[in-house]
């Protein structure tokens, strides 16, 4: 990561959302409940919210100084982080895919956090340190779902 350019950093980021955003829609389609469609839905919408973001953040200077604000601190249940979830399949129930789904929203969060580290005093560090924050959201909407549906109902 060390010579990458600002413009691979920025794909490369594009590139973790759009893999989010098919994850969620795939996963919202196994999903019996509703309830669990609407969440996986609004995590995939706000996916996009994010790859859209980063566009025109790549795209424009002016937007990137925009964008980057201060980061509000997320909270981690750890729920994901002493269970499985490290591969999914087809046939992957709604637990698995919860628990891969959170793993993966970690691996983002730690990914734009060192992002936002090594541009730290960046428009782009700012940028990268506020979606940090809104992956750990989304992971602990994750394990919030998992603890009430899959811990709880066991």
């Amino acid at each position: 990561m060390s010579d990458w350019t600002v413009e691979e950093v920025f794909n490369r980021a594009l590139l973790i959302e759009k893999q989010s955003v098919e994850l969620y829609e795939w996963a919202a389609k196994k999903a019996a409940a509703s309830e669990s469609r609407s969440l996986l839905k609004r995590l995939a919408k706000e996916e996009l919210g994010h790859k859209a973001k980063l566009e025109k953040a790549r795209n424009s200077k002016a937007v990137l100084a925009q964008i980057g604000s201060k980061a509000k601190e997320g909270q981690d249940l750890g729920i994901a982080n002493y269970h499985g979830g490290d591969s999914i399949s087809e046939d992957a129930d709604y637990g698995q895919i919860l628990l891969f789904a959170a793993k993966r929203e970690k691996e983002t969060y730690e990914y734009y956090l060192e992002l936002s580290q090594r541009l730290s005093g960046t428009q782009a560090g700012k940028l990268f340190a506020k979606l940090a924050q809104e992956e750990l959201k989304h992971k602990k909407k994750i394990e919030t779902e998992y603890d009430d549906k899959i811990l709880r109902e066991n």
